[in-house]
């Protein structure tokens, strides 16, 4: 049975400034920001990326989340390609045999924690089976879930602390549910030595927008009685008492009943401290990409949880140049508990909340969750904030209970593919995500039931974030056999096996999506979007849909196939146009259930109906399998649609990326292609410099880094290019590069 941490009152403060000045304290020369590098072939992979829901994230088997090596450490919406920079480690400070130890160290100087099992950047993704050391300690599931292990074997200076941390990252798909990512993790004191005054700390540095917005504009804490008003980026110079984003300031929206619940924590009318640390970005110096990014801690102090709840204990932050570097460095960080730092002077910040002191003897375990939410502006970043504290107290709204973490499970995504055309793009998805998996026939991994109902495709021609528009409803369930799609409102389920009922007399009645306007604002509104019964769907065009118009929707084989822009007779919709970029996701959703039930009226003598609660139908997030196409021209004519971007060439143009030493990459683009080429490209004297090989179904862009075949950057000129396309023909144009000069 594993002990309860024992907690102990704060250290003297005399005892400890003897202890930190015995190591020195050093000023770190100022370094370039590590910039975003491109993509490595590791970034696609589950086992880098939690990228299940609207944020992704990368995370490490060394206790590193975000960047690492100069990668992408997330997106956020996800796959909108707008980079959100961050890296983060753990820090666990105590007192051993009487001298201070900290095993974790500041990104960009070193790292402390070593992967056991499973190398640095091998992560375990999704199935439990397969993960090593203690599986069972991971009660929890998400949509995507990662496991990692390491130790503090590799600490420096005072030497390992013999710790083991376990980390299990979980993200969900369901819209309000998945601008966040949850770490749950464990560290256990595996040596025999009694470690006292222990702290926990999480230093993270959060560069919002990418690697060049790493001016932080704002350092904020959550939480805490000891604010600024002039901190308020809401309506600066305002009191955060009062409210003005419309979310009950330093504390979340969730009220607690239970003396359980308010025990560990100060309570009050509102809610309980939100305790979140987050750093604000306006995003003005390379994108616009404004944003917040929070830190909120979850947990218990002690394994059994008992009731020790954790409270953040201090949180501080410090400037680039202040990087601590030693281990008393750090602890004199963790150990000034009580406060709270919020700054609002435009600089390189990092942010440390910590809590304890708590005691350590072998075997004692330390068990807490940490979410990294996002939120466009403050008042978003708290409801992002609060409702992922309501998903971790569950529906009881309780901690430490069952139904801890019971998020709605929408089915899995199906794979998704796009084919463009002359404008058209068609959609090919099936169901069959995985070995062994299937989106229509998976049990629901919370209820055991199958649950799934059914298929929306969206589009949108602004971007992954936002513009999207529901297109077309594949409906499962009919409600009789007259009747391919009866929408709105509830509506019987009959014939299906899998309900428990109760004698004869409970029936059960699916809830058809009402839309945004409606009860349930997360549903797609399916008001004018054309439907097609699952059960119906043909294996040759046309469909029939309630509107009206045919779709052109189908099943070939094992999956299904949409094609955008004409309708079941070929006509075209006059929707898409060539040459425009479009965004298509399909979503898989399962139905909502209200459970009438016959109840004996014994004053009346007969029967009288009884509705129970109603579970709300849950819908998949459009950014699992989200991708997006531009339409072309099939014929040889489409040849005369490509061009080179920029042309001219002009080096060290704004629209450029990053490399990791602080310049541009140099980039041109050949755009229009037809899916499958071949590019040659001469000087004008007639010297080949270098061939591409274009193959893309979707994009029909091919970069060109400006280099030669042997990788030297070329000189500035007049260029010729050769496009030969399979079935297509030739094209031949001209184009102009000036290298190293400034853009206007």
């Amino acid at each position: 049975m594993l002990r309860s941490l024992r907690r102990v009152g704060p250290i003297p403060r005399l005892v400890i400034a003897g202890l930190v000045a015995v190591g020195a304290v050093m000023l770190l020369t100022a370094a370039v920001k590590k910039g975003v590098r491109p993509p490595s072939s590791m970034d696609a992979s589950a086992f880098d990326y939690l990228d299940v829901g609207n944020f992704w994230m990368k995370i490490w088997n060394q206790q590193y989340v975000g960047d690492r090596q100069g990668d992408k450490s997330g997106e956020w919406p996800g796959g909108s390609g707008v980079t959100y920079v961050y890296i983060g480690n753990l820090w666990f400070g105590c007192i051993k045999d009487g001298r201070i130890h900290v095993s974790g160290d500041f990104p960009y100087l070193a790292n402390e924690w070593v992967p056991i099992g499973v190398t640095e950047t091998e992560l375990l993704a999704s199935d439990k089976a397969n993960w090593s050391q203690r599986p069972s300690k991971v009660n929890t599931t998400g949509d995507l879930d990662t496991y990692a292990i390491c130790d503090d074997s590799d600490a420096q200076e005072n030497g390992p602390v013999d710790l083991l941390c376990e980390v299990h990252g979980i993200c969900w798909s369901a819209p309000g549910h998945d601008d966040w990512v949850v770490l749950e993790c464990w560290i256990e004191s595996t040596g025999a030595t009694k470690l006292e005054d222990c702290y926990i700390s999480l230093a993270y540095d959060l560069d919002i927008g990418g690697s060049l917005d790493y001016i932080d504009d704002l350092v904020g804490y959550d939480g805490n009685d000891n604010y600024d008003i002039d901190t308020n980026p809401t309506k600066p110079g305002e009191d955060w008492r009062s409210g003005p984003d419309g979310i009950p300031d330093e504390n979340d929206a969730v009220n607690f009943t239970s003396s359980k619940a308010s025990k560990p924590l100060d309570m009050n009318d509102e809610g309980w401290k939100r305790m979140m640390a987050y750093m604000y970005d306006e995003g003005g110096e390379a994108r616009d990409t404004p944003g917040y990014c929070g830190l909120r801690v979850m947990g218990w102090m002690a394994e059994p949880a008992e009731d020790n709840l954790i409270e953040v204990s201090s949180q501080h932050s410090w400037d680039i140049m202040n990087d601590p570097d030693t281990d008393a460095y750090k602890y004199g960080y963790m150990i000034d508990v009580g406060t709270f730092e919020e700054i609002n002077t435009a600089y390189d910040w990092r942010i440390d909340p910590c809590f304890g002191p708590f005691e350590m003897e072998k075997d004692d375990v330390v068990h807490w969750w940490t979410g990294i939410v996002m939120g466009g502006d403050l008042n978003g970043l708290r409801k992002n904030a609060d409702a992922l504290y309501a998903d971790f107290l569950g529906p009881d709204g309780l901690p430490d209970t069952l139904d801890d973490w019971q998020v709605v499970a929408p089915p899995a995504s199906p794979r998704l593919i796009a084919v463009r055309g002359d404008n058209t793009v068609t959609l090919r998805w099936n169901p069959n995500y995985a070995a062994g998996k299937n989106t229509e026939t998976d049990p629901d991994p919370r209820s055991g039931i199958r649950d799934f109902d059914g298929y929306v495709v969206f589009r949108s021609n602004v971007g992954f974030d936002s513009g999207w528009e529901a297109i077309l409803w594949v409906d499962k369930k009919t409600t009789s056999d007259k009747a391919s799609v009866v929408p709105w409102g509830w509506r019987t389920k009959r014939g299906t096996s899998q309900w428990i009922s109760q004698g004869g007399a409970t029936y059960l009645h699916e809830r058809i999506p009402t839309g945004p306007t409606g009860e349930h604002p997360t549903d797609p509104d399916l008001t004018d979007t054309p439907a097609v019964a699952y059960e119906r769907v043909p294996r040759s065009f046309p469909a029939p849909t309630r509107q009206g118009p045919t779709v052109r929707l189908r099943r070939v084989g094992s999956y299904y196939e949409f094609v955008d822009g004409v309708d079941g007779a070929g006509t075209s919709t006059g929707v898409l146009n060539n040459g425009t970029r479009y965004y298509y996701a399909v979503v898989a959703y399962d139905f909502g259930t209200r459970k009438i039930i016959k109840k004996w009226n014994n004053n009346t003598k007969t029967f009288e109906d009884w509705m129970s609660e109603a579970d709300a139908a849950t819908q998949g997030g459009k950014n699992v399998n989200g991708l997006s196409v531009i339409p072309l021209p099939t014929t040889a004519n489409a040849l005369d649609r490509i061009r080179v971007v920029p042309n001219p060439y002009v080096g060290s143009a704004d629209w450029e990326e990053w490399t990791g030493s602080g310049a541009r990459l140099d980039r041109l683009y050949f755009m229009n292609l037809p899916p499958k080429c071949t590019i040659r490209i001469y000087t004008i004297a007639g010297d080949l410099v270098r061939t591409l090989e274009h193959h893309d179904v979707a994009y029909g862009a091919e970069p060109w880094d400006l280099t030669g075949e042997a990788g030297v950057l070329v000189a500035s000129g007049i260029y010729v290019y050769h496009v030969d396309a399979p079935d297509y023909g030739e094209k031949i144009g001209k184009f102009a590069v000036l290298i190293g000069a400034q853009s206007q």
